[in-house]
C-alpha cells in the first residue's frame, strides 16, 4: 500500500511541475467538417537539425510559412526553456512563438481534430517519439493529411521516406503508425499523448 502512495505521489507532483514546466494542453474532442484530403502547397525550405534542436527547427519552419526568414540552428541558441539536456518543453515553443508576434494554443485531440486543425492551411506542430518502442521525444510540423497518411516536414534526416516536389513535405506516415508515435504514454506526463501545437497572427 505504501508503494502505490508512493507511485500515485509522485505521477501528482510529477504533473505538477510538468504543468509549470510544459504548460497543460487543452482536451478538444469537439467534431468539426474538414476536407478528406489536405496538403499544405506552400514551398518552404526544410532543414536538417544534427542534435536535440527538433523545437527550434519546427518554430523556424513555422516563421518561414509565414514569410519570415529563419534557421533552426540560429533559432535554438537562444531558445527558451531547455533541459540540461538541451532539449525543449512545448512552453518553450509557444514562448518563442509569442515573442515573434503570434498566438498559440497546446491542444490534446484526436486524428479528426489534428486534421481540422491543418486543413485551416497553417502547419501544425505535434510532440510525438522518434520511435514507436522507446521514449525518445520530437516536435515536427504536420502538413498534411490524406485517409491513409499523416504528412511531415521532418527534421530528422534519417527518418525522411519521401519528397514532395512542392517542397513542403519529406515523411509521410501510416495514419495507424502515427497514432503510435503520438501515444507518448510517459508515467511521468500522462496528459502529453496526442498533443499539438497551433499556430495564428496576432491581429492587430
Amino acid at each position: 500500500m505504501f508503494i502505490v502512495k508512493t507511485v500515485i505521489l509522485w505521477i501528482i507532483i510529477s504533473t505538477m511541475i510538468n504543468a509549470y514546466l510544459m504548460t497543460l494542453p487543452i482536451p478538444v474532442l469537439r467534431k468539426r467538417d474538414y476536407p478528406a484530403n489536405y496538403l499544405i502547397r506552400q514551398n518552404n525550405r526544410i532543414d536538417f537539425q544534427n542534435n536535440t534542436e527538433c523545437a527550434a527547427f519546427s518554430t523556424a519552419y513555422l516563421l518561414r510559412h509565414f514569410g519570415m526568414e529563419a534557421e533552426g540552428e540560429a533559432l535554438y541558441k537562444h531558445f527558451p526553456s531547455k533541459t540540461r539536456a538541451g532539449n525543449v518543453y512545448p512552453k518553450g515553443i509557444r514562448t518563442m512563438l509569442r515573442k515573434k508576434g503570434f498566438k498559440t494554443n497546446y491542444y490534446k485531440g484526436t486524428i479528426s481534430t489534428l486534421k481540422y486543425e491543418v486543413s485551416k492551411g497553417t502547419p501544425v506542430i505535434v510532440f510525438i517519439k522518434v520511435q514507436k518502442d522507446r521514449n525518445y521525444l520530437h516536435f515536427v510540423p504536420v502538413v498534411g493529411y490524406d485517409e491513409e497518411y499523416i504528412y511531415l516536414s521532418e527534421s530528422l534526416k534519417h527518418l525522411v521516406n519521401c519528397e514532395d516536389e512542392h517542397k513542403s513535405y519529406n515523411r509521410k506516415i501510416p495514419i495507424n503508425e502515427f497514432k503510435k508515435l503520438w501515444d507518448v504514454k510517459r508515467v511521468d506526463m500522462i496528459l502529453y499523448s496526442n498533443t499539438y501545437i497551433t499556430v495564428d497572427v496576432i491581429q492587430n
